[in-house]
């Protein structure tokens, strides 16, 4: 039986995605690996997974080959494969017509797990917008994202965008000193707790602080322009994105982040858009975000059904046990574990089989 017979075998029910950790620069990984059910959790720089993701991921200091990053699915005979070498084979069938004329065989959407570990932290940075990155580093995405926390430890923070308009000859003379305690000084100091869901556009410049534990999905990028370097494995010009610092400046937002917009905007307040016997479906993002990506998550007290014929998305359970029941039967769902679900699939319903509640988030592609 060829590989492609294995794939087709496949196509009409959700896909178990295979562990996909990384060795990050920033060290990490015992509340990734806790959520993940990975027997001894403990900070090792495992502090990733892309889960989801036709991006190759490229870190600092660490070996980088060439399917780095990418999801990987188990066949029926056992083997582990490349999701994208499935998406190749059927594109129409996983993805949709409409999303694989656009897009090709990717995903569209990249979608991890971070976890920064005990006296560590990710540095000051930002992302390009899909503009300047048409603009400057020939690719349609910058990187919109969002946060849903899924851990955190005592102390977990983050600092999110500007008190006060900053000016760029000061942020750089912040940064050439590297000072970061008065950049932080300047932002607005998050303290995000489980559940939490924030949405973080392009361009904000922003940090997060050891304790948090993040499902991100995301434009489909690490775009990542990086405004600390000492103490990192990496220097002054290496988180430019191979560009000069004065174009890597005109992708960050200096100005003021007021707190009605970080408050009502960025931190996310749930949007509950049906409910089905004691369950619930909430809308996550704003409409601004269906360029990008889309999120909707789930919670279930005994069943509740999820309609048919939709784009392809990602499943993540983030707390409880059940079960995805449909013409293709029963596939166990878990907390930590994700799976793919094809394009046009039937609907099913969410059972859950624990003892407390059961919360899923469906990851989807940009909506066409």
């Amino acid at each position: 039986m060829t590989i492609k017979d294995e794939f087709k075998k496949m196509l009409n029910a959700p896909i178990l995605l295979a562990p996909n950790t990384i060795l990050h620069f920033y060290n990490g990984g015992k509340l990734r690996a806790e959520f993940a059910g990975e027997p001894d959790p403990k900070d090792d720089y495992r502090s990733e997974e892309w889960m989801f993701s036709t991006n190759r991921a490229v870190t600092p200091s660490r070996e980088n080959p060439p399917d780095k990053g990418f999801s990987r699915i188990q066949l029926p005979n056992g083997q582990i494969v490349l999701l994208k070498e499935m998406l190749e084979a059927f594109p129409k069938e996983t993805l949709g017509e409409a999303h694989y004329k656009k897009y090709g065989a990717t995903l569209g959407i990249l979608v991890k797990i971070f976890d920064v570990g005990d006296n560590a932290h990710i540095p000051v940075h930002w992302h390009p917008s899909p503009q300047f990155a048409s603009k400057n580093l020939n690719s349609p995405y910058g990187k919109n994202e969002a946060w849903i926390i899924v851990g955190t430890r005592p102390g977990a923070m983050a600092w999110i965008g500007w008190k006060r308009d900053i000016s760029k000859e000061e942020f750089r003379k912040w940064m050439d000193a590297q000072d970061v305690e008065t950049m932080r000084k300047h932002m607005h100091e998050v303290r995000p707790k489980v559940g939490d869901v924030i949405f973080l556009r392009d361009s904000f410049v922003h940090s997060l602080g050891a304790g948090l534990c993040v499902l991100e999905p995301q434009e489909p990028t690490d775009w990542n322009i990086l405004a600390e370097w000492e103490d990192f494995p990496y220097g002054k010009d290496d988180g430019t994105l191979g560009l000069d610092w004065d174009t890597a400046l005109d992708a960050a937002n200096f100005s003021e982040m007021t707190l009605d917009y970080l408050n009502n905007y960025v931190k996310r307040t749930p949007e509950i858009v049906r409910k089905e016997n004691g369950s619930f479906e909430e809308k996550l993002l704003p409409d601004e975000a269906k360029p990008y990506f889309w999120l909707s998550r789930y919670k279930v007290a005994s069943k509740m059904s999820v309609p048919g014929g939709q784009s392809f998305y990602c499943v993540v359970t983030t707390e409880g046990n059940g079960v995805m029941r449909g013409k293709f039967g029963e596939v166990p769902i878990q907390r930590g574990k994700s799976l793919f679900t094809p394009a046009g699939m039937d609907g099913y319903e969410l059972v859950n089989t624990g003892s407390g509640k059961l919360e899923v988030v469906f990851n989807y592609p940009p909506k066409m």
